[in-house]
Parts: structure tokens; C-alpha cells; sequence
């Protein structure tokens, strides 16, 4: 019988899950037909375009929560959508800026909100904050007053081991009451993960975080996750993406690598990079497991851009992995990142990071959707669920030297 072509590293996983058979037997199992083997039949892959608004795209809005109002910092931005699997529900977490007051010192800062529909994805209603900014001192700069925000969450629901629980994976970081988002310090972000039975106990849910090498020793991170690829580099996490194998029962978790150096982002040295775990007792001592770098430079230029961000990761309705991103540069005339619109690419492994590619050897890209209204410094963060009627979300924003205004946008695209 001619056997089912496999890669390498494959054969040595079965050997060493089934030491009962002699290698020999696997590589002869495993191995070559006298035939030629049957050449690959590829799917064609039509890339999906949109201009959103032009295109008909609308704005998402939420019952009972409306945007603070303010002259220039508001909205929503930054979704992540998942269904429930224990029924037709879907969760939606966003980021909320708005002003908190310290004393008489209106300071910006970020909350995150939760949301709830139970027709898919049609209509949403408020249901908690989430995670709200925390008035402390700075513990690296005890003298410096602010708040503690998140930003950029991503929820997963997963049943492990028998247990079903959810996720969310955010960025939390330092903003003083004098400089508000401008003074900001490197060395303040870290990446936290909650685990809670439900989405609206993630509040008061059991925490881990994870730090750079840039995060000062004072935050007291629970674990510090340098790859061999960022040895000698100065970064921060940020962009973390979820997602749980339920055939091997891996959470992999994906972040973006944001290098500096001299005070400006060394874009080239951006790299996504994964990590795998087994999601067992706190996530504080969950054992981390490097796995490599999923896109980088050359990915982010063959997507015309400096570096890949704003990452998401959700299947698509035929079952494919999907990495939702945003291919951004650095714009040095404002100091600040130009976000390129989205795009959706299929992800061939996480286990191995791989991003698919055609047989002609190009990236496999099923949606790519622009703002031709953005400024130059461009859109936000998508996120995607294939559960929600809505398709892909979209963040359209307004972003300049002294203001952010955000919105999310239901594009209706299912890559």
C-alpha cells in the first residue's frame, strides 16, 4: 500500500508516541512509493478587497454604552469576538478610551468592556468593564502618580482535560498624569493572562504575566520570555493572540516583539514569535515552551509593510488557521505607527510557526481590508470569529499628535 506523504519531523513524533514499533517498520510505513507521487493539487485562493466604509461596511455600537464624551479621546477599538461553545452566545471585548480623572487632572486612559449577542453578532449589549486603568505610583519611579491600563485583549474559550474556562490575554501598561500616552515608559509593559469560568468572572479571574526585557524588575512579572532570536535586543511584548489545539490539547500564545533602541522602534527586529503550553493550575506557572518566530521582516515586505501587528487568531468556516493582522511602518515625520489596513493569511502551523504559502510561493492572503479615509497614520485592529454574522471586525481610527478617536466596523467578510 502506498503510504500518506508526511514530513520528517513527523515520523519522529509517531516514533517516539509508539516505541512498540521498530523505527525501521515506521520509515517503511512512512516512507517512499516506487511510484511518483501524485503532484499537489492546490486550491485557488480569491484574495477578498474592501474599503471600508465606501464598500458598505457599518459601525458596531453597544446597547448601554455609549462613547464618553470628550473632544479627543473616545470610541471603541481593538475587538476580539469568540462564540461560546456552550451555546449560540458571542463575547465581544473591546477597548474603551476615555479620561479618568486624577484630582482635577483629566489623564487618558483605556478600560476594557464586554459585550454580549445572542443573534449572532446582529445586535450587542453592554454587559461589564471588564478591566478598568488602576490609579497606583509608578513601582519603577515611585514619585511618578498615574494609572495601570490594558489594552488590546484577546479572549478564548477552550475545554481542557475535562474543564471548560476562559481566557484573556492583554497588554497592561504605565500612564503617568503628566505626558498621558506620550510618557509612557518602555519599561512598564507586560502581557497578562486571566483564566475565569466565564467571561464576566475574568474580572477577578486567576492571573500570570509575562514580561520583555525591557520590564523593570519592580512590576514583578511572573515570568520573563526572551527568545534566542531578541538575545541582546531591547523589547517589549505586545499583540497577544490565543488559540488552543484541541486534538493536542496546546494553548499556543503569539506575540509581537516591539525592539527599541536610542527611543525609536528598530522595525526590522519585530518579529511574531509563539509559545506553546499545556494550560494546567494557575497561569503564573504555566510552563512556557519557545517555538519560533511565526512572521517577521520579510513577511511584513512581502505584505508591503515594515512589520506584522495587531495580531488575532481564529479559524476560518472551512477550518483553516487564520492569523489576522495589521502590516504597519514607522511614520518618522509623526513619530507614531501607520497602520496598513488588515489582512488574513492562512497559517500552516503553529507547532512549527509557518505561514502557508502557494505553490508559487507566495503568501496565502484571503482578505485584505483598507480605509481609504484614514490619516497617515491609518486604521486599527481586526478581529474574527466565523460564528458571528458580522465577518471580520474592523477598527477605523483618527489618530494625530494629541487625540484618538476609534471606531469598529462590521465588514461581513468570512475569509
Amino acid at each position: 500500500m502506498c503510504p500518506l506523504p508526511v514530513k520528517g519531523w513527523q515520523v519522529i513524533k509517531y516514533y517516539i508516541m509508539n516505541r512498540m514499533l521498530p523505527l525501521a517498520a515506521l520509515l517503511v510505513m512512512f516512507g517512499s512509493c516506487d511510484k511518483e507521487p501524485a503532484p499537489k493539487v492546490e486550491e485557488p485562493l480569491i484574495t477578498q478587497y474592501l474599503d471600508c466604509p465606501k464598500d458598505g461596511c457599518q459601525e458596531l455600537l453597544v446597547d448601554n454604552d455609549p462613547y464618553q464624551v470628550n473632544p479627543d479621546f473616545y470610541g471603541y477599538a481593538d475587538p476580539s469576538i469568540r462564540k461560546d461553545p456552550n451555546g449560540n452566545a458571542l463575547w465581544l471585548a473591546y477597548s474603551f478610551p476615555h479620561y479618568k480623572m486624577s484630582g482635577n487632572t483629566p489623564v487618558p486612559s483605556v478600560a476594557i468592556h464586554l459585550a454580549k449577542s445572542n443573534d449572532q453578532g446582529n445586535s450587542w449589549h453592554f454587559v461589564k468593564k471588564l478591566f478598568e486603568p488602576l490609579a497606583i505610583s509608578n513601582p519603577a519611579d515611585t514619585g511618578q502618580k498615574g494609572f495601570l491600563d490594558h489594552e488590546v485583549v484577546n479572549l478564548l474559550p477552550l475545554q481542557h482535560k475535562g474543564q471548560s474556562f476562559w481566557l484573556a490575554a492583554r497588554l497592561q501598561y504605565f500612564i503617568p498624569e503628566e505626558g498621558g500616552f506620550k510618557a509612557r515608559p518602555n519599561n512598564s509593559f507586560f502581557i497578562s493572562i486571566v483564566e475565569a469560568a466565564d467571561p464576566t468572572m475574568l474580572t477577578d479571574g486567576e492571573i500570570g504575566t509575562i514580561g520583555g526585557s525591557m520590564t523593570h524588575e519592580r512590576w514583578e512579572v511572573d515570568q520573563i520570555l526572551i527568545p534566542t532570536e531578541q538575545l541582546g535586543t531591547s523589547f517589549f511584548w505586545n499583540e497577544p493572540a490565543l488559540y488552543y489545539d484541541d486534538n493536542e490539547g496546546i494553548l499556543y500564545l503569539a506575540m509581537v516583539a516591539f525592539v527599541y533602541h536610542a527611543g525609536l522602534p528598530q522595525m526590522e527586529k519585530n518579529n511574531t514569535h509563539v509559545y506553546s503550553t499545556r494550560p494546567e493550575g494557575e497561569p503564573g506557572q504555566w510552563e512556557w515552551s519557545y517555538r519560533g518566530i511565526l512572521a517577521n521582516h520579510e513577511v511584513a515586505k512581502e505584505l508591503g509593510a515594515e512589520r506584522v501587528s495587531q495580531i488575532d487568531l481564529a479559524l476560518a468556516t472551512d477550518g483553516t488557521l487564520l492569523l489576522v493582522l495589521s502590516p504597519d511602518d514607522w511614520n518618522v515625520q509623526e513619530a507614531d505607527f501607520n497602520h496598513k489596513g488588515c489582512q488574513v493569511l492562512e497559517v500552516e502551523s503553529l507547532w512549527m510557526p509557518t505561514l502557508a504559502r502557494s505553490l508559487d510561493g507566495k503568501l496565502r492572503v484571503r482578505t485584505v481590508v483598507t480605509a481609504s479615509d484614514a490619516n497617515v497614520l491609518g486604521s486599527g485592529a481586526s478581529a474574527y470569529d466565523p460564528g458571528s454574522a458580522t465577518g471580520l471586525l474592523f477598527t477605523k481610527r483618527e489618530k494625530t499628535s494629541n487625540s484618538l478617536t476609534a471606531s469598529i466596523w462590521i465588514t461581513k467578510l468570512k475569509p
